[in-house]
C-alpha cells in the first residue's frame, strides 16, 4: 500500500512539473548551431531549468492519458524523449522530469542576453534566471563572459 501510494505521489509530482515547469527545448539557431528555445513564455526571474533532482534516476510510466490535457509543446517533448509503442504510446520519464537532460549546456552567446547566470543557493552551480519575458520561439541566450 505504501509502495504505490509513493508511486502515485511520485506520478503527480512529475505531471504537475511537466505542466508547470517545462518551458523550452533544442531546435536550429540563427547564431550557431543548436539552441535553446522557449515553447511557451517564461516570465521574469523564473529558472527554465527546473528539476525534480530527489528523484534523480528513477523512471515514472505515463500514458496518452495522464498526458493528453498538456500543453502541445511538452506533449512532443515528452514522446521525442521518452514514447514507446505504435497504439497505446507508453512514456518511460524521468522522475526529475526532462529538464534533467541538461538541455542548459546548448545556450548560445548575447550581447543582449535574456537569462542572467546566478549562484544556485545551498551550491557551487551556477544557475539562470529570465531577466525579461521571453516569448514562445524565441531563443534564449546567456552572455559568455559572465563565466570568467
Amino acid at each position: 500500500m505504501i509502495k504505490l501510494f509513493t508511486i502515485y505521489m511520485s506520478k503527480n509530482k512529475l505531471l504537475k512539473h511537466l505542466q508547470n515547469d517545462i518551458y523550452c527545448r533544442l531546435g536550429v539557431s540563427k547564431i550557431a548551431g543548436i539552441g535553446v528555445f522557449a515553447i511557451k513564455t517564461i516570465p521574469k526571474g523564473v529558472n527554465p531549468f527546473k528539476i525534480l533532482a530527489k528523484d534523480k534516476d528513477k523512471i515514472i510510466e505515463l500514458d496518452d492519458n495522464d498526458i493528453k490535457n498538456m500543453d502541445k509543446n511538452v506533449k512532443k517533448i515528452v514522446n521525442d524523449f521518452f514514447g514507446q509503442g505504435d497504439k497505446i504510446k507508453r512514456y518511460d520519464v524521468l522522475a526529475s522530469g526532462p529538464n534533467n537532460l541538461n538541455i542548459s549546456y546548448y545556450l548560445n552567446h548575447s550581447d543582449k542576453p535574456n537569462l542572467d547566470i546566478v549562484e544556485m543557493e545551498g551550491s557551487n552551480y551556477l544557475g539562470f534566471v529570465a531577466n525579461r519575458i521571453i516569448k514562445e520561439g524565441e531563443e534564449l541566450t546567456i552572455d559568455y563572459s559572465k563565466y570568467e
